[in-house]
């Protein structure tokens, strides 16, 4: 591959047939050159204070740049350029002024959890918009030290699968938090309202005539009069006079005008069904028309009237109740077994009512429930996949794959697949891992295959895309467009690009559907290893094409030491 990434070597000779002056000005033109070069050449240096830590201390990593002071530098910022350190902060930049010059030193702190052998990967730095690369700094991070004597030391188990966490905690705890506030509710609604319903039920189940004396009594006894609520108090007083009316001599008088009701009553005395005096007939009417003047005019009638027209209800009550004719025994038998019928009736239909709707509930809410759960399975364990807007806006994950740390964040884990086979123009490796993650409602996938030899072999990029070439044709790839280019990453990492557009067949959709995608390999070299790195999106795809750049974004290579 090394033969592919290196630039061809031209030679050139100079003309024998130059003048002296002309190779005079030559000299002076390529000294001007080298001299001005020099003088606007950028110093960029990255120290640390230790290169031997413990687990969990922190070391400052400190990039100095000498630059002119009118130079625009960039430190950099992102947490996971560090990789496979941690950042803990990163400190204010120093400025220190030196002749015409400023000395700018930037500190960062650093952590390692784990114990072993770490590299700190070159650090980009735009100085007037050029990059500029530091050195790679190999850290040591050591494990506490264990008495064993005391601590029993045990064998290092061996690796074993185990199902993914799930980071989404707090939705699961929002839908309970919902679930208790909904039966709550309903638990409040079905019991306290039900309760206070049965209360004043009962309150109803009472005689209307003893209803209608109890409620004049505790009409004396409440403050409306003492508060000058008049308005309140007379449309307290007739609601009693007219509901007992309406109850007794079963006549609409709720919702009856004054003329209305007076012309109802006297239409039942005159058919015989209420022997009423015709003064009781009179005395109604006028407090209602006194209650008509106080809620309608706003009139304010004297505390005589108002105690005289409490009374005068109290008498048209007891009146009303001796001028209703009295029925048989045989009727009145009747009457209550029909009313409790109707009373049973209608607390069937509520109880049928509220245990459907609980029922109903239950079945919306756990139907939620298991349908959720059930697409974050196919979501997580299917070829389906996520959609484009859950992978560009999901948590990323970083993971470190290969012996030399090659690190990226992926928007899903990439899932450990069985080797493909390698063509025979490649030596066969060591060790061969594919890891793969796709999906076919974005639709994107990415391939990350680490290739591990027993000492450093010379790999051709022909022959790698040689044999990528072949497995997408054995996929059933028909129409492909391959185009090359060398390619370095922001972080400074070389490698080869083999991009282009193909039309992919879809083996696991059962139908055998095809789609144009394009794709994009990048092939990286690490010590004794190779990385390649596929990935496959729609074509003229915007989203997918900002995934990509943030997984090349990403990417951090250990270099090997030499």
């Amino acid at each position: 591959m090394n033969n592919e990434l290196k630039m061809m070597n031209r030679n050139w000779q100079p003309s024998n047939g130059k003048s002296a002056f002309t190779r005079m000005c030559g000299f002076w033109i390529v000294f001007f050159f080298l001299f001005s070069t020099y003088s606007f050449a950028q110093k960029v240096t990255a120290v640390v204070d230790s290169t031997a830590i413990k687990i969990g201390e922190e070391i400052k990593l400190s990039i100095s740049v000498e630059a002119d002071s009118t130079a625009s530098v960039v430190f950099p910022q992102e947490k996971n350029l560090f990789l496979p350190l941690e950042l803990l902060e990163a400190y204010n930049v120093d400025t220190l002024k030196k002749d015409a010059k400023y000395n700018l030193t930037r500190m960062y702190g650093l952590t390692q959890f784990d114990s072993g052998k770490y590299f700190i990967p070159k650090q980009k730095i735009l100085i007037n918009e050029k990059p500029y690369f530091t050195d790679s700094i190999r850290i040591a991070v050591a494990d506490v030290p264990v008495d064993t004597l005391k601590q029993k030391m045990f064998e290092i188990k061996p690796l074993v699968s185990v199902e993914k966490g799930s980071s989404n905690w707090w939705k699961w705890f929002l839908v309970i938090l919902v679930l208790v506030a909904a039966f709550g509710a309903y638990f409040y609604f079905f019991v306290f309202q039900l309760k206070a319903k049965k209360k004043k039920k009962k309150k109803k189940e009472i005689p209307p005539y003893d209803r209608a004396l109890l409620q004049l009594n505790e009409l004396d006894n409440s403050t409306l009069l003492l508060k000058s609520e008049y308005k309140d108090y007379y449309s307290e007083l007739t609601n009693i006079v007219r509901q007992y009316i309406e109850e007794e001599v079963h006549i609409d008088a709720l919702e009856s005008t004054t003329e209305e009701l007076i012309r109802k009553i006297e239409a039942q005395k005159q058919a015989g069904y209420l022997d009423l005096k015709d003064e009781t007939i009179k005395n109604l009417k006028n407090v209602l028309q006194t209650a008509d003047l106080v809620k309608f005019a706003k009139s304010k009638p004297d505390d005589a009237v108002v105690k005289a027209d409490r009374n005068l209800v109290e008498y048209i009550v007891v009146e009303t109740k001796e001028a209703i004719p009295e029925i048989s025994e045989e009727e009145r038998i009747k009457d209550e077994a029909y009313k409790l019928r109707l009373i049973e009736e209608q607390r069937k239909k509520t109880r049928f009512r509220n245990a459907a709707i609980g029922i109903v509930a239950m079945i919306i809410v756990f139907g939620g429930l298991i349908g959720y759960a059930t697409l974050s399975y196919v979501k997580e364990n299917t070829y389906i996949g996520h959609s484009i807007t859950d992978l560009v806006d999901g948590e990323w994950v970083p993971s470190e794959y290969g012996v030399s740390g090659f690190t990226i964040s992926t928007p899903k884990v990439l899932k450990r697949i069985s080797p493909i086979k390698k063509s025979d123009s490649i030596k066969s490796p060591v060790n061969s891992e594919i890891f793969q993650y796709q999906s076919y409602l974005a639709p994107f996938a990415i391939t990350l295959e680490t290739l591990t030899f027993t000492e450093k072999i010379e790999i051709t990029a022909d022959q790698i895309t040689e044999q990528i070439l072949k497995q997408y044709e054995q996929a059933g790839t028909t129409d492909i467009v391959v185009k090359y280019d060398e390619y370095e990453s922001p972080r400074g990492i070389k490698g080869l690009k083999m991009y282009g557009s193909a039309t992919f067949n879809d083996v696991q959709n059962p139908l055998g559907t095809t789609q144009r995608r394009a794709y994009e390999v990048y092939i990286f070299e690490e010590g004794i290893g190779v990385q390649i790195l596929r990935m496959m999106y729609a074509e003229n795809d915007e989203e997918g094409k900002k995934i990509v750049d943030r997984i090349l974004n990403s990417i951090t290579q250990i270099e090997e030491q030499k």
